[in-house]
């Protein structure tokens, strides 16, 4: 079984990869390259120093209509004394997410229908233990998302 948000993580890694934004290894055991941006699923890794975080949650449900919102908190990451190097990837994103309408994630039964994709809010989060400089921003993403009681 495949849960709608496995989905859109396992859509919106490999687009964001197509897109130039990073590299995405579906198979864990696969490393990166100390040179790529890693793009991953959940929390960010030991390495490489530069890498992209996919987490999605929900965020409102109609109760009758199949009409959802889910976030998307795309968390950054870039080694080294310029700070600016991971506000630059998050404005890449940005532009790649932002405005983004009407697109399918998947196919057949496990397909997604995003309706839009919108920027929510964004912080810089500092340094982690390697100094290395993080960014976390979230976008809600506008989908239809049918379930047993909702039409």
């Amino acid at each position: 079984m495949s849960g709608i948000q496995g989905n859109i993580l396992k859509g919106i890694a490999p687009l964001l990869a197509t897109a130039g934004l990073g590299t995405y290894n579906s198979s864990a055991s696969t490393p990166y390259l100390t040179t790529q941006t890693g793009i991953v699923i959940g929390a960010l890794p030991t390495g490489p120093d530069n890498a992209i975080a996919l987490m999605t949650y929900p965020v409102t449900d109609d109760p009758a209509l199949s009409d959802s919102v889910m976030g998307l908190q795309v968390r950054t990451r870039w080694g080294g004394i310029d700070q600016t190097k991971v506000t630059d990837l998050d404005d890449a994103i940005f532009n790649y997410l932002h405005g983004k309408k009407n697109w399918i994630i998947g196919s057949g039964a496990t397909a997604v229908t995003i309706v839009q994709c919108l920027s929510n809010s964004a912080a810089p989060l500092g340094e982690d233990t390697l100094n290395r400089w993080m960014f976390s921003h979230n976008y809600y993403l506008t989908l239809w998302r049918p379930s047993t009681n909702r039409t």
